[in-house]
């Protein structure tokens, strides 16, 4: 990615850094010694995703899925994501039978016909389990768009995709999901979203989305990137107030950057090897009519919950993944 080969070249004069691009300097790309003091990454190491994937995976009893993911200009940590995949997947006695790297959308002269030919060549293939592993959401909806064209999203296919694109899924046009992508499952951090906080957040983020795009105000919520992007100016503040006084340098602020602990927007903000240290729990959602439905939560340490939709005060019990999942 072209923004985690700028933090890499600026990083050379040790000055502190926040990255809030996904994470591509994680499992894939482990930190030098020397960065870890001053470089920081508002994010999770994806290997989360990768073994929460493997989870609903083995959940099913799928033996083999297939993974694709985006090229981005040269510098994509999809190859890396794909080797972290397979790991995760060794776990439930699964593997990946097929991946496929597709172009991104800026260096494709015709877009459309470049995934058409790639699903062409997928559907050639005896797996029907697609995981859509680190792709921007335009691209994500083109290839959902193709897919649902040609056939690949009827009965007997499944669709899978990560954090990056299932977070931001409030920001797709409801009759798109409607039309394109039913049946699709996805996961997405979790985060507290009734706190008053959030709720005063989310009112101005509404009138300030509203602003530019008016007849999507009403629908339109704060994305665990958007809280995390919020939460990472707090962070910041809240290491240069604490250094009130004092001369600030490169050094005692990623002191202080290091020393942080606080809860943020998006969950508790402390550093660990230069990544969030808290572990994440992704919610599992199933896409239905114009949006989605939440279907299970899963963490590391708990694999996935019970009693996990809480509607009108009430809690329905729905125990792992039984859903119902809607199939197309």
């Amino acid at each position: 990615m072209q923004e985690a080969a700028l933090v890499l070249e600026s990083t050379a004069n040790k000055f502190p850094l926040i990255s809030l691009t996904s994470p591509a300097m994680s499992s894939l790309t482990p930190m030098p010694p020397s960065y870890s003091s001053f470089l920081f990454q508002m994010a999770n190491d994806i290997v989360f995703q990768t073994q929460c994937i493997a989870a609903i995976v083995g959940h099913f009893n799928w033996r083999k899925v297939t993974a694709i993911y985006e090229l981005d200009n040269g510098l994509s940590t999809g190859s890396g994501v794909v080797t972290l995949l397979s790991d995760s997947l060794r776990s439930v006695n699964s593997e990946i039978e097929h991946h496929r790297a597709f172009l991104s959308l800026s260096s494709l002269s015709d877009p459309k016909t470049a995934i058409e030919e790639e699903l062409i060549q997928l559907k050639s293939k005896s797996n029907r389990v697609f995981i859509v592993l680190q792709f921007s959401l335009e691209s994500a909806v083109l290839l959902f768009e193709k897919a649902k064209q040609m056939g690949t999203m009827e009965k007997g296919y499944v669709w899978i995709v990560a954090d990056e694109i299932a977070s931001l899924l409030e920001s797709v046009d409801s009759s798109v999901k409607n039309i394109t992508m039913q049946g699709v499952i996805g996961l997405k951090t979790s985060f507290a979203d009734t706190t008053k906080s959030f709720r005063q957040f989310k009112r101005r983020f509404r009138r300030a989305y509203g602003s530019q795009y008016p007849e999507e105000e009403e629908n339109s919520s704060p994305s665990i990137f958007a809280l995390r992007a919020y939460d990472a100016v707090a962070a910041i503040a809240k290491a240069v107030g604490e250094l009130e006084g004092q001369v600030i340098t490169a050094k005692n602020l990623s002191e202080k950057l290091l020393s942080i602990d606080f809860r943020g927007l998006g969950g508790v903000i402390k550093f660990k090897d230069g990544m969030l240290a808290q572990s994440p729990t992704f919610k599992i959602i199933n896409m239905i009519g114009k949006g989605y439905r939440e279907i299970a939560l899963w963490s590391v340490d708990n694999g996935f919950s019970e009693n996990l939709v809480e509607k009108d005060g009430t809690k329905a019990k729905e125990a792992y993944l039984t859903g119902p999942i809607y199939w197309p």
